[in-house]
């Protein structure tokens, strides 16, 4: 089955359905219970397919026999009055039904595609639940043939009763906040009680909710003690319960939807944390920052400088310290920031002893302000890499506060040989500012300036 592409799931099916309605129909023989069969297959086939969980699915195979059903039918009358066959319009309605069902399934799993580690799969260990759902959409179609059947819903009177269930925004409005309270409370308490009690749970709100909404409807009647009240009362229930269920499976599927959707934030939330010290990780043992220190710190031991060795030696322990200390930090002061930058750039020194100047010119009231870990010092790192550094035409940056933001800009010096910027770094911290603290950094680039601006926290 994963070979077969969902597209070709949903086209199959309606192909079937079409054939099943036009074979039936020719045969005088009724085809809504096949149909309803075939509707519950392909909704089960793409839950499997799109990898969704088992309340899902069970959610989805109720409401596609329940939405089916009127497409169904209002979809046939409409074609009716386009095309006289009953036999074509009949299989041409079911055909654009199962299409429209099928792509819904797939259009809101998009939506609400989770971490499958905290979702309940689809698996044999949960094949209950799918089978009790297929059931209930089976008997649901069952009792909706048998009540047309009976007579009790001649003459327009379901169309009656439906028309006076969601005429009355009182009821439908109390059904809807029934649903919500039941549905986000089912979260909690309920998960924790055993399957057995969390069905009867459900069964008694499915029937006391319907009987809610029914009674609320029901005071648009001349409500007497009399058989013909009583049928009315009967009716409007029986079309408030299938809309109480329609109602149940909407509002858990999106309450479904919305918790994915939070689940999925938290997820890249962590990602990018992880990938942000990731990031940080590999700077910290960066084998070309680790070789230039060496290769510099060899160049005083040649020439017989060892207090500047020894002074180079401290200031790259602290250095790395402090990428240590700041590991598990998500913000730190500007001020430790920029003790770190002025330990970070003595080094560069070393290895740019001419034509390399850091401006940093940040006001005292902001230093108490917070930035990101390392964020400066990698805009000062960005530039050093992308820039020629000279005597004749040096490369300048400046550090600059203004209360609210912290600019840090360099001059552009084109290097003879580009070197291949990934954008890691800056897409990083960008991240993690939008992450953490809901702020953007912005980029500012011109013919002989680069910009970075970071806010101030």
């Amino acid at each position: 089955m994963k070979k077969i592409k969902v597209g070709w799931i949903i086209h199959i099916f309606a192909l079937l359905h079409a054939a099943i309605a036009l074979v039936c129909r020719l045969c005088g023989v009724e085809d809504e219970l096949l149909l309803t069969i075939l509707t519950m297959m392909m909704a089960l086939l793409i839950c499997l397919r799109r990898g969704l969980n088992v309340e899902f699915a069970a959610a989805s195979i109720i409401m596609v026999n329940i939405i089916g059903f009127l497409l169904g039918k209002a979809g046939a009358a409409a074609i009716s009055y386009i095309i006289d066959s009953a036999y074509v319009a009949n299989a041409l309605a079911t055909t654009i039904t199962t299409e429209v069902l099928g792509w819904s399934i797939v259009a809101f799993s998009k939506i609400v595609s989770t971490n499958r580690k905290e979702s309940r799969p689809l698996s044999y260990r949960f094949l209950k639940w799918i089978i009790l759902a297929m059931v209930a959409a089976f008997s649901l179609r069952v009792g909706i043939i048998f009540l047309i059947s009976s007579g009790i819903f001649a003459d327009g009177a379901m169309a009656q009763a439906f028309s006076l269930l969601f005429s009355n925004s009182f009821a439908i409005i109390t059904m809807l906040c029934l649903n919500v309270i039941y549905v986000r409370y089912q979260t909690g308490f309920i998960r924790r009680v055993g399957d057995g009690m969390q069905m009867f749970l459900l069964t008694v709100f499915m029937l006391g909710s319907a009987f809610v909404g029914a009674g609320i409807s029901s005071l648009g009647l001349s409500f007497d003690i009399s058989v013909d009240s009583w049928t009315e009362f009967i009716q409007l229930y029986i079309v408030t319960l299938v809309a109480q269920l329609a109602v149940y499976c909407i509002i858990f599927m999106v309450n479904y939807a919305i918790s994915a959707s939070n689940k999925m934030n938290e997820e890249k939330e962590k990602k990018h944390v992880a990938q942000y010290r990731y990031q940080k990780l590999k700077r910290q043992v960066n084998p070309h920052f680790l070789f230039n220190c060496l290769n510099a710190l060899d160049c005083l031991v040649w020439e017989e400088k060892p207090d500047q060795a020894s002074i180079y030696i401290r200031k790259l322990a602290s250095v790395y310290r402090y990428m240590l200390k700041s590991e598990e930090e998500d913000f730190v002061t500007l001020e430790e920031e920029l003790t770190f930058v002025n330990m970070y750039v003595d080094l560069l020194k070393v290895r740019f002893p001419e034509g390399y100047e850091v401006v940093i010119d940040v006001r005292d009231e902001d230093k108490a302000r917070f930035v990101l870990p390392c964020s400066i010092q990698l805009l000062i790192e960005n530039a050093s890499k992308h820039n020629a550094v000279a005597a004749e035409n040096p490369l300048v940056i400046k550090v600059v506060s203004d209360g609210t933001r912290v600019k840090v800009t360099n001059n552009i010096i084109p290097k003879v040989t580009k070197i291949q910027s990934t954008g890691l770094g800056q897409k990083y911290i960008r991240q993690q500012y939008k992450d953490l603290s809901g702020k953007e950094i912005s980029i500012d680039k011109t013919e002989n300036e680069y910009c970075v601006t970071l806010p101030l926290l």
